[in-house]
């Protein structure tokens, strides 16, 4: 495990010395493919494959270039369609997406022209799952699944487990009650074949293997006070605890030569983030401060990108407020590039950004 020590306030630089702004894609527009908001974002091959399950519950598909080719699956009860839009997971060998659909209790497979593949039911209650191979599965649920009977009190958030529900191993006892409903978005995430596990409100990061968990990264941040998530834990505490000290909140990216952390600050409005450089074995923090018009938008990245590469999505309607800062600080061909038939009602644009330290 490495023990990384986070200073928020001493030796910090602008977003882009730390990055460079590579380039962007604007997201075809269509009457059938109109993406509200973006959930996950997953590169494969030639596609992209964008998932929104929170405004229009759809996935959607395009090209690298940004054209629109298809949609995959759609919400309904019927062969071949989901009762949920959950987390979507890709199979080890990339050839399917697989929707945890929480509303059937099923795995649902597709392939990536829409075509509906099989339904595998779920060996427990999952909210996310990862792949570590075909019939091997990592999964988190934030109320925690109760693996044995003779064990009542215990119920893991995560289960490492085959497809049969034989559990391989478990970890991270659930305090989920009614004083007590808070998560992160996506504990779960998996980079090339490496599956990483953030537990919710934790500073500590995991590799999740078959075989179990290993300590990845230690993060002390500096000036924050450790809180302790166990059965005296109620939401109203742990706001006041957010309230008071910067944290991690689970959002990583983990690169080939390096891995991006966002540290949420309850009163600064821009993304704060760190950058653990695995070639300089040093870690890197950010002051807000920007000279790019490209970085404006910049906040926790949704995806990676290649070896080196993280992904901002940011709706038109944001790019289209900030138009002026595009305009005096950016290339004016670039910057007219992406301006270009972007209207308000159109999807998101993607921004990708390489980490240079």
């Amino acid at each position: 495990m490495l023990e990384l020590d986070v200073e928020l306030d001493k030796n910090t630089l602008p977003f882009d010395s730390l990055m460079d702004f590579v380039s962007f894609v604007k997201l075809e527009t269509t009457g059938d493919n109109l993406v509200g908001a973006i959930s996950q974002i997953l590169f494969v091959k030639d596609k992209i494959i964008v998932v929104d399950s929170d405004v229009s519950k759809i996935i959607t598909v395009y090209s690298e270039s940004g054209k629109y080719l298809n949609k995959i699956g759609k919400l309904g009860q019927g062969p071949g369609e989901y009762a949920y839009l959950g987390h979507v997971a890709l199979t080890p060998d990339k050839s399917m997406v697989v929707i945890v659909d929480m509303g059937s209790g099923y795995l649902k497979y597709f392939g990536f022209d829409g075509s509906f593949v099989k339904s595998v039911k779920f060996p427990f209650w999952f909210s996310n799952c990862e792949f570590i191979s075909d019939n091997i599965i990592a999964g988190h649920y934030s109320g925690g699944n109760m693996i044995n009977k003779n064990n009542s009190s215990y119920k893991p958030l995560l289960i490492i487990t085959d497809l049969q529900g034989n559990v391989c191993s478990s970890g991270f006892q659930s305090y989920y009650s009614k004083n007590f409903t808070s998560t992160t978005l996506i504990p779960l995430r998996k980079f090339e074949d490496d599956v990483i596990y953030s537990p919710p409100f934790s500073d500590t990061i995991y590799h999740v293997t078959d075989k179990g968990l290993d300590p990845l990264y230690h993060l002390k941040i500096k000036g924050a006070k450790q809180i302790t998530i166990d059965k005296n834990i109620t939401d109203i505490s742990l706001n006041e605890y957010k309230e008071n000290n910067p944290f991690f909140n689970g959002e990583i990216i983990e690169l080939k030569d390096a891995t991006m952390f966002h540290i949420f600050e309850y009163y600064i409005n821009w993304s704060r983030f760190v950058i653990y450089s695995k070639k300089r074995n040093k870690v890197f923090s950010c002051n807000g401060t920007l000279k790019n018009p490209f970085f404006c938008l910049f906040r926790a990245p949704k995806a990676r990108y290649k070896d080196d590469m993280v992904v901002v999505n940011v709706s038109s309607l944001n790019v289209i407020a900030n138009s002026n800062i595009f305009y005096q600080l950016g290339e004016k061909n670039l910057v007219d590039a992406l301006f270009k038939d972007l209207t308000e009602d159109s999807n998101p644009v993607l921004f990708f950004y390489k980490i240079k330290v």
